[in-house]
């Protein structure tokens, strides 16, 4: 783990020091919007974030619209709501909150569940939730009867490194 920490964080600082952004020396996580990359989609994400060393990562497994018995949710809205809110557990499991997730990966079959996707996360993440984001659209999933997953990297810095 600590190998793919190291590569992350080499790719970042070589893309962070090609676009030219500013780096502070606290130990924080970092949102970047490089003025030369174009704003995104409706301001609902991230460009990317920086995660500094020492940093505590929470990456979780795909979430489906499955409940906490393996039951499958009825239609898009129900999985979504189900796949959301098992992320949300959990983060809160880990100890971390939305603020703390820094990239989320959704999988969906058709593109027309997006908007009641984005609704599921607003509502356990909130309105202004903006992580590093990708949506991408598939022909399938494990499982037939799954609309969507959906996955997480979360990183928190402790307060002893500030």
């Amino acid at each position: 783990m600590d190998i793919l920490r190291k590569l992350f964080a080499m790719s970042v600082v070589l893309s962070t020091s090609i676009v030219g952004i500013q780096t502070t020396a606290a130990a924080e996580i970092r949102t970047l919007q490089p003025a030369t990359v174009a704003a995104p989609f409706r301001n609902r994400y991230s460009h990317g974030k920086v995660i500094p060393d020492g940093a505590e990562w929470l990456i979780t497994a795909g979430q489906t619209g499955s409940d906490a018995d393996g039951n499958i949710g009825n239609g898009i809205e129900e999985q979504a709501d189900l796949a959301m809110r098992n992320l949300f557990e959990i983060v809160r499991a880990a100890g971390m909150s939305s603020d703390d997730i820094v990239k989320m990966t959704i999988y969906f079959l058709d593109p027309a569940y997006l908007a009641t996707i984005v609704a599921a996360r607003n509502r356990y993440f909130g309105e202004d939730f903006a992580p590093a984001s990708t949506a991408i659209g598939v022909s399938a999933l494990a499982r037939p009867e799954f609309l969507v997953e959906v996955e997480l990297i979360a990183a928190r810095v402790s307060a002893d490194d500030d």
